[in-house]
């Protein structure tokens, strides 16, 4: 009890000091071209289930500290080449189980070239340090390094246009254990776009992807994509961008089965009015498995939000996710295929005191219901935040 009234009163100081010490003019540091600008983020979480246990869930008060900066420098005429530069790093600080505190640190470097308003090239660099279990199957945390590279080329020719990509992306498990499912991933893609409607485009994509996992060669594998579909303003109010195909991913082993099916991207934003949006993601795509005899496993993602604003400050958020996420085969000593069900609702309520100061309480539950009782779990987290923006 002495912990969580020291965690009380280290918010309630927090935001005292924060409204004291900071001026409103201090949001961020702007000089021509270049913006930087830092913020400090404290929330106070309780979990219900801290390890995702279906049968005896322990629970925890959590502090997270969020220190970060997002920055911005254009060089060239009127700014149009960028570099940025963003860091945040999310101290976990729990009240009883103190063997999981955690710091994950979020690390990306990027750069746009623009020439001539037809040509874009964007490179950049996504470096994790964390223990996340979000988009993972992990019941535990996990620590790993994870770096992403990403680079396009874009060229715009009124009705036509036209792009290139390729991404790196490499997964470091820091446990003797899982070092066999270290792995990496190269992709290459095409795009093609003809304008159909003034602000709307149709688009085909393919894409190759191959998998490389240094120790266990027998999960290495060779992805072929193809898909069509719409990108733009869909109706006055809609935009975003929808694409379907088929997709096929061979492995080296011929004792696991390989994924060909259908695929999907899909990423809409729809604006109400002034005050209210909805935004909507839905993926259809085989998902790497560090599960056990599964090299990979069918996951249908949907991904919710809501955004309204009230007016004098008061602002919420309500979002929801959807998965459902399909094995092709029975795990080791199993008798059935796993199928999992996974769906959360949240809200959160807000205020912003100046531009530079926002608090916010939120709640949110999370289920997963499988046909393994071993992989269920139910999850209740409460939240209190304060940031603020200098």
């Amino acid at each position: 009890m002495k912990s969580r009234n020291l965690r009380i009163l280290m918010a309630v100081v927090f935001a005292a000091s924060a409204l004291m010490v900071i001026s409103p003019e201090a949001i961020a540091w702007e000089k021509g071209h270049i913006k930087a600008n830092p913020f400090l983020k404290f929330e106070e979480q309780y979990d219900s289930n801290i390890f995702y246990d279906p049968d005896d869930p322990k629970h925890d008060f959590i502090s997270i500290l969020t220190p970060g900066i997002t920055s911005e420098i254009g060089v060239g005429d009127g700014g149009k080449q960028k570099v940025r530069a963003n860091y945040k790093v999310d101290c976990g600080m729990f009240g009883k189980y103190k063997d999981q505190n955690y710091a994950n640190q979020d690390l990306l470097g990027e750069v746009e070239l623009n020439f001539a308003d037809k040509y874009k090239w964007t490179t950049g660099d996504n470096f994790l340090f964390t223990s996340d279990r979000a988009g993972t199957e992990f019941e535990h945390r996990t620590l790993r390094k994870e770096n992403t590279l990403k680079s396009l080329f874009e060229a715009d020719f009124n009705k036509l246009s036209w792009d290139a990509g390729y991404s790196l992306y490499n997964v470091d498990y820091l446990s003797d254990t899982l070092k066999q499912i270290n792995r990496y991933e190269n992709i290459f893609w095409t795009t093609g776009y003809i304008q159909i409607q003034p602000k709307t485009k149709a688009l085909f994509e393919l894409q190759y992807k191959n998998i490389q996992y240094p120790d266990a060669s027998g999960r290495n594998a060779n992805g072929y994509r193809a898909m069509t579909g719409l990108k733009g303003q869909l109706t006055a109010k809609l935009a975003g961008i929808a694409k379907v195909g088929f997709k096929i991913q061979d492995y080296n082993t011929k004792s696991q089965p390989d994924f060909y099916n259908f695929v999907a991207e899909i990423g809409l934003d729809y604006a109400y009015n002034d005050r209210i949006n909805f935004l909507m993601s839905y993926v259809r795509e085989p998902f790497e498995s560090t599960y056990t005899n599964n090299n990979y496993y069918t996951g249908d993602h949907l991904l919710g939000v809501m955004n309204y604003k009230f007016g004098n400050g008061f602002f919420t958020k309500i979002d929801g996710m959807l998965f459902n996420n399909m094995y092709p085969e029975a795990g080791t000593g199993e008798s059935k295929k796993r199928n999992d069900l996974e769906w959360a609702a949240g809200a959160k309520l807000g205020y912003q005191w100046k531009e530079w100061f926002v608090t916010d309480v939120g709640y949110r539950f999370h289920q997963r219901a499988s046909n393994l009782h071993s992989r269920d779990y139910d999850q209740h987290v409460v939240s209190i935040s304060a940031k603020v923006m200098y």
